[in-house]
């Protein structure tokens, strides 16, 4: 199972501005609990208290709100969400135990090559060539070249590909109609909704476990979506708070028998598929986000207090190392277009220069989260000189955080570098530091892959 956001490494680094997840931990997926139509984390535990010193004021609410009708639960939601704007901290257990209620979820898709295909064109100019997926000819482009090489491959070929690393980002989308979306275009169910309202992609992390199972033949698969709520934690002082949630993915290609059987697509049994996935899946993702209040939402500066030195310019992170391998490109609007209609993402702050600057309060548009991840991969995957490991298997796992925004129109740059080798039982592995500069030379994100060495 992927890491618990408890750790002390994860306390530390969440008293940023983002987060990320602690180091990986071993996979023990057969204590798991099981998937249910209601909620999947209402037989958790949810020991977690809040600490007083990051508030104005202790809670002294201390309603079980696991024992709360769904009615009095909102009651207690909408009464929390008032006193909050009257300045009064929010109780992060009614909020909790609303999340957990929720049920999970599963997207079906089928890996058909294309997605794969077409975000290897949208990196093509951006990537080079030992750090593409593969699925197009590496021939070069030259003005004597047909363009026939972007050409999605025949259908009649018998040759079958495993799905990228990274490259699940542009499967399984966001099934919901535009009306049920986010004022900002965002996934509701995994909001904590009003009052934080405000969503980045803070990290996460990705166990390959089985990547051999997922290929591009267009067979079916699943991604099956729960909240690990127990981990949900509240940052901040009042007014300025973050909520960080950690999304649960687990992936799996073992649903093939679905359309060779219409009965299987009764609900009891499309659950039992569903939990087959959670308890044995070939890959495990935990995407950690952060939300936050509307920049008005914010409480205005105590007049009393002494002014504050105004703030000039970004704060610089350096890296005390230098990579050993890197590239550098300047990510276009273009990009961040195409890559937003391949994962279907409708969020504002990637696609509305206007809502960027006027209500975000960023200078232009922010690179996505997860395209920063599949770059990320891709330069690690770059590294894999073996003729006997398949590039998508190549990584073993990976971590990382985004630290701060990356820029459209803006030159960025990202760096590997061996960290240490790793003798396994049997099998050696090596250790990649990974992370991505901005145009001034600041890290922006960081990560570690455990790779075959």
């Amino acid at each position: 199972m992927l890491p618990s956001l408890r750790s002390p490494a994860a306390r530390l680094l969440r008293s940023s501005l983002v987060a990320w997840p602690s180091t990986f931990a071993a996979a023990h997926t057969a204590s798991s609990p099981a998937l249910s139509p209601a909620s999947t984390g209402a037989s958790i535990s949810r020991g977690f208290k809040t600490s007083a010193r990051l508030y104005q004021e202790p809670i002294v609410d201390t309603t079980d709100c696991s024992k709360l009708s769904d009615k009095d639960l909102n009651e207690g939601l909408q009464h929390e969400t008032a006193e909050s704007r009257a300045g009064k901290p929010f109780n992060v257990e009614y909020l909790r135990e609303s999340m957990a209620r929720r049920p999970h979820r599963a997207t079906y898709d089928f890996l058909s090559p294309t997605h794969s295909h077409l975000l290897n064109i949208a990196l093509w100019d951006a990537l080079p060539r030992e750090a593409r997926a593969g699925n197009i000819p590496d021939s070069a482009v030259s003005e004597e070249a047909s363009i026939s090489q972007f050409f999605l491959p025949s259908a009649s070929t018998s040759e079958t590909h495993e799905l990228p690393s990274g490259h699940h980002l542009v499967y399984f989308p966001l099934q919901r109609p535009i009306s049920l979306l986010e004022p900002d275009g965002t996934d509701p169910n995994q909001s904590p909704n009003v009052p934080f309202v405000r969503r980045m992609w803070a990290g996460g992390a990705l166990n390959f476990r089985k990547p051999q199972n997922m290929q591009l033949n267009g067979g079916r698969s699943v991604c099956v979506e729960r909240l690990d709520t127990p981990n949900m934690v509240m940052r901040g002082g009042w007014g300025r708070e973050k909520i960080f949630v950690d999304v649960v993915r687990r992936y799996g290609a073992i649903v093939a028998d679905l359309d060779l059987n219409p009965s299987v697509t009764e609900p009891s049994k499309l659950l039992g598929l569903e939990n087959k996935v959670w308890e044995d899946c070939d890959f495990e993702e935990r995407r950690t986000l952060v939300f936050m209040r509307a920049k008005d939402d914010v409480p205005e500066e105590d007049a009393s207090a002494p002014a504050k030195k105004p703030k000039t310019e970004e704060r610089i992170i350096k890296s005390s190392k230098e990579p050993e391998y890197s590239f550098a490109f300047t990510p276009t609007p273009t990009l961040l277009f195409q890559f937003s209609a391949l994962s279907y993402n409708a969020h504002a702050i990637h696609l509305d220069v206007n809502y960027c600057r006027n209500v975000e309060g960023h200078r232009d548009l922010l690179v996505h989260g997860p395209l920063i991840l599949v770059l990320m991969l891709s330069a690690i995957r770059s590294r894999n000189t073996s003729s006997q490991i398949p590039p998508s298997r190549f990584i073993r796992t990976f971590e990382y955080r985004n630290i701060a925004p990356l820029y459209a129109n803006e030159e960025l740059r990202v760096c590997v570098r061996r960290n240490v080798l790793e003798r396994a039982a049997e099998e050696p592995s090596a250790q990649w530091d990974v992370w991505v500069e901005n145009n001034r030379g600041s890290i922006c994100a960081r990560g570690t892959a455990i790779a075959h060495a």
